[in-house]
């Protein structure tokens, strides 16, 4: 191209050319490029090249702000999608965890390791259909609402069918301002308890969680397919459950690892399952090497987004817990912490006794009195926590309230919360349990402070 001076024409001069037109390239009232076009000829160019040269400078010159502003939202998608995505994975004592998370198509992939009470851990991954920023952002909606739901220890499947009116809503939302799909997003869930090694599996329109045992081998489980979220009202999901043995490796990805396009199951993603069986046979090298390992031999999509979780499972051992089934009679809150004591005492954690004491002594009035049937107690001690969990049979929940001044009781669950770093309610199918957590590197409130000052019931 001719520079400024005059010598910048010496080339065109060397290659003989005799006319030249130079459009430029405009647009949003800016000047992207030129374009400069050169004839050799003898003959001139005319006014009507002019126009073709005009003509093709526009269309250029649409193509590429087009370009640009793809470029642009696609960096953008990319750097919402990225930081709603979840930061360093926790250490937990139920799972061992690593990823792979390849945001290719700036779309709505994502996944999350969440700590549940008891020990237990959630694996999530999911995937939003379509892709740029409305998809990263209902990426992140649909992550923070599934985390809230699970955090409120809700049944598996509960958490699903919230999630699916959660995805309905914004759905509808999508259908009013034109962007509607037949679905919303997809999801599968695995809940994992180190103390039973029970696994729990449910999936919406999700490809399902690969299980492979310590020694390489495949776990056939057939995990029901959910409707995919958003897809339908009033959806159903089914579990499926199994026990695994320490060392095992659950495996959830998206259809972009697997290299299948949409959510229906076929040949092609059933045979890309095995490719990523095969590279899974090996569970006991480092999980990041196997996520490693996993992308290069998978060749994921370059047009969808892939997500890869590992999770290698641990349990925790029987010296670590201890349990208790005991009447419902109020004369039995003096044995349980009685049974606290001397348990307390043999894994070294003394200095703990009192305030557990009068935690597990508030649960257990709490779960006599308003519960039903025999109260089970559990003692758990996992690394630098001290969880206890009384369960009754009454699955209806404990409100925390404030006693008046003249009440005799009513103080009981505002001890707990005061002593605890967590307390909470785990709901189950036809019971409840009432949990508390202490971190044993922490101080937590004076004991002599919070007794003295409300009334507690004791025995």
């Amino acid at each position: 191209m001719a520079g400024d001076g005059p010598d910048g024409f010496t080339p065109l001069v060397g290659e003989k050319v005799h006319s030249m037109i130079v459009a430029p390239l405009t647009a949003r009232g800016g000047v992207l490029g030129l374009l400069t076009l050169y004839r050799s000829r003898v003959d001139a160019f005319e006014e009507a090249d002019l126009d073709v040269a005009r003509q093709a400078a526009a269309t250029a010159a649409a193509h590429l702000d087009n370009a640009r502003s793809y470029r642009r939202d696609h960096a953008v998608a990319s750097a919402l999608q990225r930081r709603l995505q979840p930061g360093a994975t926790p250490r937990l004592s139920a799972v061992e965890t690593a990823h792979v998370y390849l945001p290719e198509g700036a779309g709505g992939a994502w996944f999350d390791v969440i700590p549940l009470s008891g020990t237990r851990v959630a694996l999530v991954v999911g995937d939003v259909a379509g892709h740029g920023i409305e998809a990263a952002a209902t990426m992140g909606q649909l992550r923070v609402a599934l985390r809230t739901l699970a955090l409120q220890d809700l049944e598996t499947d509960e958490v699903l069918t919230h999630l699916d009116e959660v995805a309905g809503q914004l759905a509808a939302v999508d259908s009013r301002s034109g962007d509607a799909h037949p679905y919303l997003a997809t999801c599968a869930v695995t809940v994992y308890d180190p103390v039973s090694r029970q696994c729990t599996m449910m999936r919406a329109g999700h490809p399902a969680p690969i299980l492979v045992d310590p020694d390489g081998a495949p776990l056939a489980v057939d995990v029901p397919l959910g409707p995919s979220l958003g897809a339908e009202g009033g959806a159903a999901f089914q579990p499926a459950v199994v026990q695994l043995p320490p060392g095992s490796l659950i495996a959830h990805c998206t259809n972009g690892l697997l290299g299948s396009e949409g959510d229906h199951e076929g040949d092609g993603e059933a045979t890309a399952v095995h490719r990523l069986e095969h590279v899974l046979a090996t569970p006991s090298r480092p999980l990041q090497e196997l996520c490693d390992t996993a992308v290069y031999r998978m060749a994921p999509s370059r047009y969808d987004d892939a997500v890869l979780l590992l999770a290698r499972t641990d349990c925790l051992l029987p010296h670590q817990v201890a349990d208790w089934t005991l009447p419902a009679d109020v004369s039995v809150v003096g044995t349980a912490r009685r049974l606290v004591g001397q348990q307390l005492t043999a894994w070294h954690l003394d200095e703990r006794a009192f305030t557990t004491e009068i935690i597990v002594s508030e649960l257990v009035t709490n779960a006599i009195l308003h519960g039903e049937g025999p109260v089970r107690l559990r003692l758990i001690h996992d690394r630098e926590r001290l969880l206890a969990e009384v369960t009754d049979a009454n699955s209806a929940g404990p409100h925390l309230r404030h006693a008046r001044a003249g009440d005799e009781g009513g103080r009981g669950l505002y001890i707990v919360m005061r002593l605890s770093a967590h307390w909470g309610v785990r709901h189950g199918r036809r019971d409840k349990t009432i949990w508390s957590e202490q971190r044993l590197g922490e101080d937590t409130d004076d004991v002599l402070d919070v007794t003295d000052t409300f009334d507690t019931i004791g025995v």
